[in-house]
């Protein structure tokens, strides 16, 4: 911040009328922008003499954010935005790791992020990337007393004040820096050694520590705001504020803008530019006068018109707080805070732009619809925390665009704003704040009076808001930045506009009712998602995906939709993109038919067609049957016949659905067979046993007259000796020990019937009887015996008879015999028929 008094500045109410006209900064004018409210008295407006007039148009500017990258890092924008991409990344895996390991140290490298960690569970945690490397901790890391800064700080703090502190923090190598100006030997006591020690020295306290480097720098840091009298936005544009009685005031520059916690528009900038709440209205300045687009000093600053109300603040701890207050406090770190405010009540005519001030030709800035269209300024597409090694750059008032790297992480001591009048009663300066945030070590100047608030970028990524800085004793600068996300965290809400591409629209037109409409966001950060309006639909909303993809259903009605979609990311929004696509009547699918299958052989009477399709669907049947079913809920129909399909022939069913609003589907069809019956097999009967060797030698049934009949036994075919309406077959031996399926099929004309089956079982040979052993003596060689019992052989059923043949005990009779029993037979067949 840049500090002035009124004695600065001469009144000219001609010079106010014209800076009426908004231009540059993060905001844009409407098409037809309005003088200002009443101006407040006495009037914040600047003198216009003829050193204050713009620059010439040919006039030697200072370069914008790609010149600053060339001269202080040597590297192009493209390359500066492939960093912070990385960058990003990164701070993603830091937060991520840190959940395992919160000693691990994160760091970007040239394309490659390494993982230094002692905690196996890390490797895990950042799998996945493949230009992130993980490595063992070195030994300092593992072996470290000092495991954070927040711990570190409050132990220098509490040991030797923070008059001459300027910062304890970790750098990419592990180590924890301390950069004070405390005497090495301390300041020992004029008393004997055995009434009184000596006071501690900055050595003795880094030796109690394996892993602190402590580096000679006078501290604190000053913040980097200038005083003058109140003036006046892209992101890093500059501005003023003014206490109440327009008597002081001080310049500063734009941060970051973004929204208050219920979406009204605001600005962040840096805390101390308030003055600890002092200091209460802003004024938006002219960027063609500010020094980062003029380079010249002499030229003096302009307002345009009201910013805003200065809102919240906090530099240092909660509330504004010291490093000194509350001594017992730092023992958790509780008065290590950030250096942010808030410019709330914006004017309605601003546009607020997520894109950070080019500093390059802004002359051309007085046309105020360029101001957030230029493709010059860069776009802010993300927040995340710093990551050390990355590139960094910042925008500003007075120095425009400057880069370095994030060189350290950590807490840093800042001159508060009564600084060094106020002392505690030790002596120390008691007006010292501690700021959270990261430093970049440069060889020039990085930031300077009125950067301060200004944005720093990692690419196009914000990482934090310039707060203070100066010169170290061995010559080079370090510029002091606040961390964003911890600034943000002290607002209660605030967040941070972002630059969103416009959704497009990929699904190829037509759709159908509800069907999906598909698009993609380009560079969406999580939690993005993209408001879709088709015609005077209420909009629906769809979650972006990693890949940068959406989806969401179409309209479910017919014609021709005008879509309009706007990617949204919290309050921030991207420029809505207008297509078109046509919404048409889908066709339904062809039903299916369940029963009877296609190609399928079924029995007579067929009463019932059965299948599926679309509930709510009616299926119209033609061909041998005509009618129509409703689909269930269920998705199942059915449709009974009047009359059965009786006769034995081909049948033809085609079947088809239609709905209301739906196309109609193509027709199924289903030609299937009623058959003839399946030939009866009289015997041997299904399921029947017979005892060994006494297996059946002729299977035999009936059938259709003027059929023929094929029989197979467990697989093995015959034909059947056919005679009117029964057949048979005989077997060359009797079935054996074992199980048989019997199958019999009939072809009557052209038709196959259906298929009989029956299972026959043979049992296995009985065991034979245990023969007691005898105690008779012995039989005489040669001697023979006649058995004490017949051979037992089973009897036989009545229906078995006309199964089986004739038996084996048949053989032993004469012809006269065998004619007799056949007779015998004969007459038990006749007689069972008749009994049937």
């Amino acid at each position: 911040m840049q500090a002035f008094t009124r004695g600065h500045l001469k009144r000219g109410g001609a010079a106010c009328a014209a800076a009426a006209v908004l231009i540059g900064g993060t905001f844009t004018a409407g098409a037809a922008s309005a003088a200002p409210g009443p101006t407040p008295t006495p009037s914040p407006v600047v003198t216009t003499p003829a050193t204050d007039a713009a620059p010439a148009a040919g006039a030697a500017l200072p370069g914008g954010l790609a010149e600053a990258l060339e001269r202080d890092l040597g590297m192009s924008l493209a390359e500066f935005n492939a960093q912070g991409a990385l960058a990003t990344q990164a701070s993603a895996i830091q937060a991520q790791v840190s959940k395992v390991d919160p000693t691990a140290v994160v760091t970007l490298t040239g394309d490659t992020i390494a993982v230094q960690t002692s905690a196996a569970g890390v490797a895990k945690a950042a799998a996945g990337n493949s230009k992130v490397t993980v490595t063992a901790a070195t030994t300092s890391i593992v072996s470290r007393n000092a495991t954070n800064v927040d711990a570190l700080f409050a132990d220098y703090v509490s040991t030797f004040g923070a008059e001459n502190l300027l910062s304890v923090a970790l750098n990419a190598s592990g180590e924890f820096m301390i950069r004070t100006g405390e005497p090495e030997n301390g300041l020992p006591v004029a008393t004997p050694a055995f009434t009184k020690t000596l006071e501690p020295s900055i050595a003795d306290f880094a030796a109690k520590y394996a892993n602190v480097v402590v580096e000679d720098a006078s501290g604190p840091a000053k913040p980097t705001f200038e005083e003058g009298d109140p003036f006046d936005v892209v992101n890093g544009q500059g501005y003023a504020a003014f206490d109440a009685a327009k008597t002081k005031g001080g310049l500063c520059s734009t941060g970051w803008n973004g929204f208050t916690k219920g979406g009204e528009p605001a600005i962040v900038s840096a805390g101390h530019c308030t003055m600890d709440g002092f200091l209460t209205d802003a004024y938006l300045t002219n960027p063609i006068f500010d020094k980062a687009a003029t380079g010249d000093p002499a030229v003096r600053p302009q307002l345009l018109a009201p910013l805003g109300t200065m809102g919240f603040s906090q530099f240092g701890g909660p509330g504004n707080s010291t490093t000194t207050t509350d001594p017992d406090g730092w023992h958790a770190g509780s008065n290590i805070g950030t250096d942010v405010s808030v410019i709330d009540g914006l004017p309605e005519n601003f546009t607020q732009a997520p894109k950070v001030a080019k500093w390059t030709g802004a002359a051309t800035w007085a046309v105020p619809e360029q101001v957030s269209t230029d493709s010059t300024n860069i776009n802010v597409t993300a927040v995340a925390s710093p990551v050390l090694g990355a590139p960094v750059c910042k925008s500003g008032r007075t120095t425009g665009w400057t880069c370095g790297s994030v060189d350290e992480i950590g807490a840093y001591a800042v001159a508060g704003i009564n600084y060094p009048s106020e002392q505690n009663p030790n002596g120390d300066p008691l007006d010292i704040r501690a700021v959270r945030g990261f430093a970049s070590f440069t060889s020039t100047i990085m930031n300077d009076h009125g950067d301060s608030g200004g944005p720093i970028i990692s690419g196009t990524t914000a990482v934090g808001i310039t707060s203070g800085g100066g010169q170290m004793n061995d010559g080079t600068f370090v510029a002091i930045a606040a961390d964003l996300k911890t600034a943000l965290a002290a607002t209660d809400g605030y967040t941070v506009k972002i630059f969103l591409e416009a959704p497009k629209v990929t699904s190829t037109s037509p759709v159908f009712r509800k069907g999906t409409v598909t698009g993609t966001v380009a560079g969406a950060p999580a939690g993005t998602t993209v408001s879709v309006t088709f015609g005077d639909e209420d909009p629906l909303n769809a979650a972006v995906e990693s890949d940068g993809t959406w989806s969401i259903a179409a309209p479910n009605k017919f014609g021709t939709f005008a879509v309009t979609a706007q990617a949204k990311n919290g309050f921030s929004t991207s420029a809505p993109s207008e297509s078109s696509i046509q919404v048409i009547k889908e066709t339904l699918a062809a039903p299916a038919i369940t029963s009877p299958v296609d190609g399928s052989s079924v029995g007579a009477p067929v009463t019932t067609i059965t299948g599926t399709g679309k509930a709510g669907a009616t299926v119209e049947l033609s061909g041998d049957v005509t009618g129509t079913a409703v689909v269930g809920e269920d998705s199942k129909w059915s449709f009974t016949l009047p009359q059965g399909l009786d006769d034995v022939s081909v049948y033809r069913v085609n079947a088809k659905q239609t709905l209301i609003d739906w196309n109609d589907s193509s027709a199924t069809t289903s030609s299937f067979t009623v058959a003839p019956p399946a030939p009866v097999i009289t015997s041997p009967r299904n399921g029947q046993e017979f005892v060994f060797n006494q297996g059946p030698q002729v299977i035999s049934g009936t059938n259709l007259e003027q059929a023929s009949v094929q029989v197979t036994v467990n697989g093995k075919s015959y034909t059947a000796v056919v005679e009117g309406t029964t057949w048979s077959v005989a077997l060359a031996n009797k079935l054996t020990s074992g199980s048989y399926s019997i199958t019999a099929e009939q072809q009557w004309g052209d038709f196959r019937s259906l298929t009989a089956a029956s299972t026959v079982t043979v049992l296995a040979e009985p065991a034979p009887p245990a023969t007691p052993e005898s105690t008779a003596p012995p039989t005489t060689p040669g001697a023979t015996t006649s058995p004490t019992t017949a051979p037992i052989v089973a009897p036989l059923a009545a229906d078995d008879l006309a199964n089986t043949g004739a038996s084996s005990s048949l053989l032993i009779l004469g012809g006269a015999g065998v004619l007799l029993l056949l007779g015998g037979a004969a007459f038990l067949l006749i007689r069972r028929r008749n009994a049937r």
